[in-house]
């Protein structure tokens, strides 16, 4: 990566394949690949790189060298499922520190929601023999035996290496604290949750709230959500029944198959964060660390000066009680966001949005790829290089250091 920094990776993955889910996580996990098998054998026909069966390996064995840790995807990259040698594989890239977000967790909470896309596969499929309440209650097995696996992981070199444990939804303000406190008391380093429907059944900056976002600014516990976190935003397909949205060539198996749901990626984030700044999340809280991990980075500039104009423009004393600052700068200080590295255009959002430089970081989506190949970094390290400032330690270390406390 020329002269740049040891890299801080704010977005990596565990990509197991289905036949080592039993041996790396648990039973429920092992039931919950049995239910998918329609599912993952339609993946692996695409021949995509992110699929989860069929492949013939007898474990994570890749050499790691140069060429693989950039180039190989899916489950054939090394250190996609064996965190034993994921330190290696980091210092390979040049990567300092990385979150590990999951594969399997997201088919464990997908099996629990009956609108989710898994679901409406699987009933297209004949439907799965298991009713929702027997789906639900396997997904919230197979969810805690990720996790325990997590912390095992994260055990290896905590310094170095956070596997995000990730919140099941929760009807209720008391199960959500229940599980992060659960969570936090064995030592978890960084939470995901879900940001497509309200916490608890309570918007993110109602003061009921206030106990879950202190235990994790006070425990020094970093807060993402991740795509796929939008989950109930957009619950109607009605909004995607129209011909350009008809599903063409797959891009990708994990964001979608088609424009709309690249181009909506932003609506769930952007509603959870405006709930947040205007309504004080950040000022009572602000140690509370928050990243919005592979929703992309384009909206983030437009979103500040949205909140930014009705913030000081129409609502100034409102919101007094409130905020204290133009919410601009919450997001500024708070949050972390992921860009696309295949496509954004980093550099120009420093140069749109100086305010928020803080903001970007870099994240390589290993194994996925989403990701991109190794010239998708050396691109964005040029141009953000030849701004002439410090954008690229800014960009590849220092902002990702907020969501390694």
């Amino acid at each position: 990566m020329g002269d740049v920094r040891q890299i801080v990776d704010i977005d990596s993955h565990e990509m197991t394949p289905v036949e080592f889910w039993e041996s790396t996580f648990g039973p429920a996990a092992s039931e919950i690949g049995r239910i998918l098998e329609p599912l993952l054998a339609h993946v692996a026909k695409s021949g995509h790189d992110n699929q989860f069966s069929g492949l013939g390996i007898d474990g994570d064995d890749m050499v790691i060298d140069d060429k693989t840790v950039w180039n190989v995807k899916g489950p054939l990259a090394p250190s996609a499922f064996d965190m034993t040698r994921r330190l290696a594989a980091m210092d390979q890239m040049g990567v300092s520190k990385q979150l590990v977000f999951p594969t399997f967790a997201l088919f464990a909470l997908t099996i629990m929601d009956p609108g989710s896309w898994v679901q409406s596969f699987l009933r297209g499929e004949g439907g799965a023999e298991q009713s929702d309440g027997e789906l639900a209650a396997l997904g919230r097995v197979g969810l805690d035996e990720y996790n325990d696996w997590a912390l095992r992981m994260t055990e290896i070199d905590p310094k170095r290496l956070r596997i995000v444990a990730y919140l099941a939804p929760a009807d209720t303000v008391e199960a959500l604290m229940n599980q992060t406190m659960d969570l936090i008391n064995k030592g978890v380093r960084a939470v995901h949750l879900g940001h497509g429907v309200p916490l608890g059944g309570r918007s993110p900056a109602h003061p009921e709230l206030d106990q879950f976002w202190s235990a994790l600014a006070s425990n020094n516990v970093a807060c993402t959500t991740h795509l796929l976190g939008e989950a109930g935003f957009k619950r109607s397909n009605a909004w995607i029944d129209a011909p350009a949205f008809a599903p063409g060539k797959k891009e990708s198996h994990e964001v979608g198959l088609e424009p709309y749901s690249f181009a909506t990626l932003h609506l769930a984030i952007s509603n959870f964060l405006a709930c947040m700044t205007l309504g004080g999340v950040f000022e009572r809280h602000p140690d509370l660390r928050f990243g919005a991990i592979e929703i992309g980075a384009g909206w983030l500039g437009p979103l500040a000066d949205n909140l930014d104009m009705w913030a000081r423009d129409m609502y100034a004393e409102r919101l007094k009680p409130f905020i204290s600052q133009l919410p601009s700068a919450y997001l500024r200080d708070n949050v972390r966001v992921a860009p696309f590295n295949m496509f954004e255009p980093v550099d120009q959002y420093f140069r749109r949005y100086p305010h928020l430089r803080q903001s970007y970081c870099f994240s390589t989506d290993f194994p996925h790829v989403e990701g991109g190949r190794e010239d998708t970094k050396q691109k964005q390290y040029q141009k953000l290089g030849a701004l002439g400032g410090n954008e690229v330690d800014l960009y590849f270390t220092d902002n990702g250091e907020l969501l390694f406390p």
